[in-house]
């Protein structure tokens, strides 16, 4: 059977008040309040984007979700984990400043932004699931203690998982760093002979000092390397490369699966949206502001299943761009299928779905 994904135009054109309100109107639509009960500790996973980007989903825009969710007297926590990378997200102190800086705080949504993995991202529980590459997960540990979930992804391209939207939020961004740590296990990079410049970002940004500088190009350890693709991410020579073939298909299998243990327990005390705005072809981890959009502004959708309202969203943006979506990422070797394919064999939901449009 079809899952229902509900639908809301939109565009960032039109402020940030009118799309919260168009999120508000689209989980009355959905009757989502029924996964929501009086006292859950209910997280709201966001993402507050780095320190220079300017593409993320702003604080405002999510306030008539908040208060939604206060209103159904529920206890919610703005919420997102500690990346592996090297930056204002690396730590639960920093995180948190950078958060309230951009209004994801008391004083700007009415309720707090709270770390769920911890100082230092190591706060965690296992979390037993029945995978096809794990039998358990490591989950941050209030993600796993809350009693529901509102997730709110940003739909972008990702370097890595072609796309970047609930279940990327769900699976990298519940983790605890040792989960993220599995997750990127298959991939090992390397740096193209003759392309090098010997720059040093990569060298700079490296969290696991994998990465030396010798007299004509960067080497990557591979033993030390931790697959967080930071040194892809901050190349603009294109001198570091993957074998994506063999290692994009574990790493999205690999997402899935932690979105899977992110979710036990909560079976219809979740629901997921995907804003598809700003839709960038680098996810809001890139600390650079105004990246250029990959299709124009479409709107917001809503659901229960987080394969569903990925496979809509990937359909909506591919049609409104008018390719395929690694083409509009500009990495035609990606494939988003695995990590729909994986989700639904797993167990996590339905790619099948039904569209039904709000506020025509």
């Amino acid at each position: 059977m079809a899952s229902r994904v509900h639908f809301i135009k939109a565009s960032v054109g039109e402020g940030e008040r009118a799309i919260s309100e168009k999120a508000r109107a689209l989980f009355r639509a959905g009757g989502f309040a029924g996964c929501f009960k009086e006292n859950d500790f209910t997280a709201v996973k966001v993402h507050v984007g780095e320190d220079k980007n300017t593409t993320y989903i702003k604080a405002p825009c999510l306030k008539g979700l908040v208060e939604e969710l206060i209103r159904l007297k529920t206890k919610p926590f703005i919420t997102d984990t500690s990346t592996l990378y090297t930056g204002r997200r690396h730590n639960a102190i920093d995180h948190t400043i950078l958060a309230t800086e951009r209004g994801f705080s008391v004083e700007g949504l009415g309720v707090p932004f709270i770390a769920p993995d911890g100082l230092f991202g190591t706060a965690e529980t296992v979390v037993p699931i029945d995978g096809e590459l794990d039998r358990e997960v490591s989950i941050a540990s209030d993600i796993v203690r809350c009693q529901s979930i509102l997730s709110v992804a940003h739909f972008t391209g990702h370097c890595a998982a072609c796309a970047g939207a609930t279940l990327k939020t769900l699976g990298m961004g519940c983790s605890s760093r040792k989960g993220k740590m599995r997750q990127h296990a298959a991939l090992k990079p390397q740096v193209k002979k003759g392309k090098c410049t010997r720059c040093g970002e990569c060298y700079r940004h490296c969290p696991a000092e994998a990465i030396m500088l010798d007299e004509v190009q960067a080497h990557i350890d591979k033993d030390k390397c931790i697959g967080c693709a930071e040194c892809v991410a901050v190349c603009r020579f294109d001198a570091v490369e993957y074998d994506w073939r063999q290692e994009n298909s574990i790493l999205q299998k690999s997402i899935a699966e932690h979105a899977l243990g992110a979710l036990q327990g909560k079976q219809g005390r979740a629901v997921f949206f995907n804003f598809l705005l700003s839709i960038t072809s680098d996810c809001d981890c890139f600390d650079r502001p105004n990246m250029p959009t990959m299709a124009p502004d479409i709107g917001i959708l809503a659901s229960t299943d987080p394969v569903a309202v990925d496979q809509a969203g990937v359909d909506l943006v591919e049609a409104r761009g008018g390719r395929k979506l690694s083409l509009l990422i500009g990495n035609s070797k990606l494939d988003w299928r695995y990590q729909i394919e994986h989700a639904v064999k797993i167990g996590l939901g339905e790619a099948d779905y039904e569209l039904v449009e709000v506020g025509k």
